[in-house]
């Protein structure tokens, strides 16, 4: 994290990560297609690029895996686990479904993931963190958007 104290600050490399976030994410699913479409078959593509985003990680925070592993609790090593199983399937089938669909149609539905989250948030998080009005109706104009998005293209 970067340690800025100034809030406008903040708010404004919050909203940079936000796009860049948002063009790295457009620019993978194009790629993503382009590579299920012509080099490898979706499987292959999804074992690819865990292996790819697992050696990522590792050479990125190698020095603190070394100090947490003896530290981190049974039940934190199954959560993350879990995680990971989570999102080997969510790649798997996001390649198969840029195998079967076209990219215009693909990235709405994977946008809707957040809601997921948001969902599994206020059943499980709710000590941690709150679901507020706003959120709720903002998941709805999202989830509307993709229908929007969706029934256009057909």
């Amino acid at each position: 994290m970067i340690p800025v104290q100034d809030p406008k600050t903040r708010l404004m490399i919050g909203y940079a990560a936000s796009i860049g976030s948002a063009v790295a994410y457009g620019t993978v699913a194009v790629i993503g297609r382009k590579i299920v479409g012509d080099y490898a078959p979706p499987l292959v593509a999804t074992a690819f690029s865990m292996a790819m985003g697992t050696a990522m990680v590792a050479l990125l925070f190698v020095g603190d895996v070394r100090s947490d592993i003896g530290s981190a609790p049974r039940r934190g090593w199954i959560m993350l686990a879990l995680a990971g199983l989570a999102a080997a399937w969510g790649v798997s089938f996001w390649y198969l479904a840029l195998d079967e669909a076209p990219v215009v149609l693909v990235a709405p539905l994977v946008g809707v993931s957040p809601l997921v989250s948001i969902a599994l948030t206020h059943f499980f998080l709710q000590r941690l963190e709150k679901v507020t009005k706003r959120t709720a109706l903002g998941a709805l104009l999202v989830v509307g958007g993709v229908a929007l998005v969706t029934l256009g293209n057909q």
